[in-house]
């Protein structure tokens, strides 16, 4: 499943601790991601090792800087893989793993593409338009575009119908979302619960009692709807996660990996078009209402 987006630019700061080798002092970026304009879109701090890190010092580093990812990046090798055209096609390789204020997570699409943009914007470039990375959920690949978009290759995760009797009932969701139970369907599960309204204006002005969401047993809620033919994107989504430390998400890659096969069954459409509709309550960093409750997932 490919997901293009853009990023503005950086601004960077370095940082140092033991917990690294001595005299080494990564590289920390503030990176906007699925924007063409600074100080909008989804930010994500990227830390750029040169060698391992102790997983308590980057959780620190993540409480630290305050956003919904951090993502640390090191090198590993460089490795010869396929092209687009069946030509070998030259990639670098490296381990990535992402950190939200409170725990590790399994996938997180945009400090992904922050991280991307971070590696493709080094000074001297790259020797590859390809980069790979290790993570916890497999094998990702970032490849530059034209017009500085970039393309990632994630997984898909279609929902998986709830079972009766397994998971919360409707009348649970719709009171956690605080809508009325006959206009949400509540779709199915991955690692996130899938929940499709009738209208996009629903998802817009959608206001979750957050410490209902949070009770879920699941990484977060995603609440969708199709945007209609007098709209230039297909579907819209707002995603919010109180069980890993961030109530809501402004603009969440890994959701899409379930977003994007229901739509595109439901749509009959293999290329799409999403959006995060601004709320007039929105601000840009909002913080985590409740405790985390210590389930990994994906962001």
């Amino acid at each position: 499943m490919g997901l293009l987006g853009r990023v503005a630019g950086s601004a960077s700061r370095r940082i140092f601790s033991s917990a690294v080798a001595e005299a080494k002092y990564p590289t920390l970026l503030h990176v906007d991601a699925f924007t063409k304009a600074a100080f909008s879109g989804n930010p994500a701090a990227v830390c750029l090792l040169d060698d391992k890190a102790e997983e308590k010092w980057m959780l620190n580093v993540a409480r630290n800087q305050n956003l919904s990812e951090t993502a640390f990046v090191r090198p590993t090798c460089s490795a010869q893989l396929e092209g687009d055209a069946g030509a070998p096609a030259k990639g670098e390789t490296f381990e990535l793993r992402w950190f939200t204020p409170s725990v590790e997570v399994d996938l997180c699409g945009h400090a992904t593409l922050a991280a991307a943009h971070a590696l493709f914007s080094r000074p001297h470039g790259r020797e590859s338009d390809v980069l790979r990375f290790a993570t916890r959920s497999g094998e990702l690949q970032a490849v530059q575009r034209a017009e500085g978009l970039i393309e990632l290759d994630f997984p898909a995760s279609p929902p998986t119908p709830l079972r009766q009797s397994v998971g919360p009932s409707p009348e649970e969701v719709a009171a956690a979302l605080r809508l009325p139970v006959e206009v949400i369907e509540v779709v199915g599960a991955s690692d996130d619960l899938l929940v499709v309204v009738p209208d996009a204006a629903i998802v817009r002005a959608v206001t979750p009692d957050l410490g209902l969401i949070s009770r879920l047993p699941y990484r977060g809620v995603i609440v969708t709807a199709a945007a209609g033919s007098q709209h230039p994107y297909h579907f819209s989504s707002r995603f919010f996660a109180p069980a890993v430390g961030i109530a809501e998400d402004s603009v969440t890659g890994s959701a899409h990996c379930t977003l994007a096969p229901y739509w595109g069954a439901v749509l009959g459409k293999r290329i799409m078009r999403a959006v995060r509709p601004r709320t007039h309550s929105q601000s840009r960093h909002p913080p985590p209402r409740y405790p985390p409750v210590g389930r990994p997932g994906r962001r």
